[in-house]
C-alpha cells in the first residue's frame, strides 16, 4: 500500500499549509466606544502571557504564544510565536517568529524596531523594519533586499498596533484607526464595535467588546476581554478560500 497521501489530501494539506504561515499570527479589532476616559497610568498595559489554539473548520492546526515584556532601558517587547500541532506538525515544521520592540510615546506607541522570521521550513525567511523617527522613514530588509518607506506620524509595525489598540479600547476612543507599516507600504486599518458579549472560553466565562474590521474580505471579528485589559481572546475569519477560521485563548497570565 502507498503511503504518499491521497492528491485531494494533498490539495487540503497545502491549502492549510499556505493559511497558517500567512494568518497565524494575524490578530484585528475594531472603533469606536462610549466609556469614560482614563489616566496614562491606568491605560499601561502590563506584561503578560498569553496561549492560543489555531483551528481551520474546527480542526486544531497550530497554536500561537504572545508575550508582552518590559526592557531595562524603559523600551517593551511584544512576541509572538506560531507553530503547526497535532497531523499538521508532522508535514510543517516552520516555526514562526514575530518581535516587536517599542517605547511610550506622547501617550502612545512609537516603534522602534520589527522583525518576522521563519524557521524549520525549507525556506528560511527574515524581515525587519527599522523605524527611523529623527528622518520620517521605515528602512525594511527583506531577505537581503532593502526599501525604504516614507514614515506618517502615529504610523504602528503589525505587532505594536495590537497593544495601542487594548490601550485605546481602554481609553474610551471612539474611532480606531491605525497605519501599519507592511514590507512596501503603509496601509490603514479601520475598525467598528459590533458590543459586548459574555464568552465561555478554556479560561473561563469573560466579558467581552466583540469588534470587527471594516472593508475587511477575511470578515474578521475579536473579542477583547474587558476585564483583562481588552486582551483579544478569540479572533473568527470567514471567507470563500480559506472557510472558517478561529484563533482561541487557551491560557493567560499577568492580565
Amino acid at each position: 500500500m502507498s503511503n504518499h497521501p491521497h492528491p485531494h489530501k494533498c490539495t487540503e494539506l497545502a491549502a492549510t499549509r499556505l493559511w497558517l504561515r500567512n494568518m497565524l499570527f494575524l490578530l484585528l479589532a475594531g472603533t469606536g466606544l462610549l466609556f469614560q476616559p482614563t489616566s496614562h497610568a491606568e491605560t499601561t498595559i502590563p506584561a503578560f502571557t498569553a496561549h492560543y489554539t489555531l483551528s481551520r473548520s474546527g480542526i486544531t492546526v497550530g497554536e500561537t504564544i504572545r508575550t508582552l515584556s518590559a526592557t531595562n532601558n524603559g523600551e517593551f517587547i511584544y512576541q509572538s510565536v506560531a507553530h503547526a500541532t497535532g497531523l499538521l506538525a508532522r508535514f510543517l515544521k516552520d516555526e514562526i517568529v514575530e518581535r516587536s520592540r517599542w517605547a511610550y510615546q506622547n501617550d502612545s506607541i512609537r516603534p522602534l524596531h520589527y522583525i518576522t522570521q521563519r524557521y524549520g521550513g525549507r525556506k528560511e525567511r527574515s524581515t525587519r523594519q527599522v523605524f527611523d523617527w529623527d528622518n520620517s522613514i521605515a528602512i525594511n530588509t527583506n531577505n537581503g533586499n532593502t526599501l525604504r518607506l516614507p514614515l506618517p506620524p502615529n504610523t504602528q509595525d503589525k505587532l505594536s498596533y495590537q497593544i495601542l489598540l487594548m490601550r485605546d479600547l481602554k481609553k474610551g476612543e471612539k474611532i480606531l484607526e491605525y497605519i501599519i507599516a507592511e514590507s512596501d507600504k503603509t496601509n490603514t486599518y479601520r475598525f467598528t464595535i459590533i458590543g459586548e458579549e459574555t464568552l465561555t472560553t478554556a479560561i473561563g466565562k469573560l466579558r467581552t467588546l466583540k469588534i470587527k474590521r471594516m472593508g475587511d474580505e477575511r470578515n474578521t471579528t475579536v473579542w477583547c476581554a474587558i476585564d483583562m485589559h481588552y486582551l483579544p481572546v478569540k479572533l473568527e475569519q470567514r471567507s470563500d478560500n480559506d472557510g472558517h477560521l478561529e484563533l482561541k485563548i487557551a491560557s493567560a497570565q499577568g492580565l
